[in-house]
């Protein structure tokens, strides 16, 4: 989960307060907490810093706000949120940016969240939030990473790994080929007459031919994937027409965006009635996954 500190440097007016009672909210929903604050000391870590500016922002407190955030904002991603009452009034955001930055070392983003005064949109917040959460989480990540020692390094590659999961099917061949035709699995080997090795990006799973056997209510697999991969192969499943669609933790069976504007998921049945959760995280993956990161790059 991000944390989110909204930062602001003189008593915030009406505009300024539903600006943020809004952001909270759609934050709040995506599953992100937002802290609002004067004071940058005492909040512990957090994820991003929102710096709120309108036009009751005195520059002599915001000098005084953004030395005291220095300490707070390394490695942090960094970003405005402009509340335009009075566009003349508002502090200049080149100014405010240049000074941010030679203040920490932190990672502005280039977007700033620009709201009308007396108007706080909750579907451009929305929009808007998809975007920053990821480059938050890209921060986030970047903070794990930074001052890594090579010790701690090879210390973490000897961690245990998990290495398969055993799928039972009453059809070798079918499920073989619809684990390859649907999630673009590879056929590795057969362990017997019985038993085949596929391989899906790196994790091995066994399919095991059994007669006899069911799975028990809930039980599923999940498999996380990029957003535009969610949604081929939900379209892919949907066309097929013989794969069965079920709800999972969406509104109905089929495709389903969620709430964040990020996560998005779809629910179907392998051959022998197995769910199946192929899901888009991509804040949470970010968060915790160099490679994403890195192909993004």
């Amino acid at each position: 989960m991000l944390r989110l500190l909204a930062l602001h440097a003189a008593p915030l007016g009406d505009a300024a307060a539903q600006a943020l009672d809004s952001l909270g909210s759609v934050a709040a929903a995506a599953g992100f907490s937002l802290q609002v604050s004067q004071k940058p000391v005492g909040q512990g870590p957090v994820d991003a810093v929102c710096l709120l500016l309108d036009s009751a922002t005195p520059p002599a407190a915001l000098n005084t706000l953004l030395s005291e955030a220095a300490g707070l904002c390394r490695n942090t991603a960094l970003v405005l949120v402009r509340v335009q009452g009075t566009l003349a009034q508002l502090p200049s955001a080149t100014a405010v940016i240049a000074q941010w930055q030679q203040a920490s070392q932190g990672f502005l983003y280039p977007y700033p969240l620009d709201i009308a005064s007396g108007q706080a949109p909750a579907v451009a917040i929305k929009d808007w939030l998809a975007g920053f959460a990821k480059f938050a989480a890209a921060t986030k990540l970047w903070r794990s990473l930074d001052g890594l020692g090579l010790d701690e390094a090879a210390r973490a590659r000897q961690r245990p790994e998990m290495n398969h999961v055993n799928i039972l099917t009453r059809d070798l061949e079918a499920s073989k080929a619809f684990y390859s035709d649907i999630l673009g699995a590879n056929y590795c080997y057969n362990l017997g007459p019985r038993k085949a090795v596929m391989e899906l990006n790196g994790f091995d799973f066994f399919i095991e031919q059994s007669e006899s056997f069911s799975y028990p209510a809930g039980y599923h697999i999940g498999i996380r994937a990029l957003p535009e991969d969610v949604r081929r192969i939900a379209d892919q499943v949907t066309a097929a027409g013989t794969i069965k669609l079920v709800k999972g933790n969406g509104p109905a069976p089929g495709y389903h965006h969620g709430p964040d504007n990020v996560r998005s998921a779809v629910y179907f049945e392998d051959p022998d009635g197995l769910v199946i959760e192929v899901y888009s995280a991509e804040v949470e993956m970010i968060e915790s996954n160099p490679r994403l990161l890195l192909d993004r790059l």
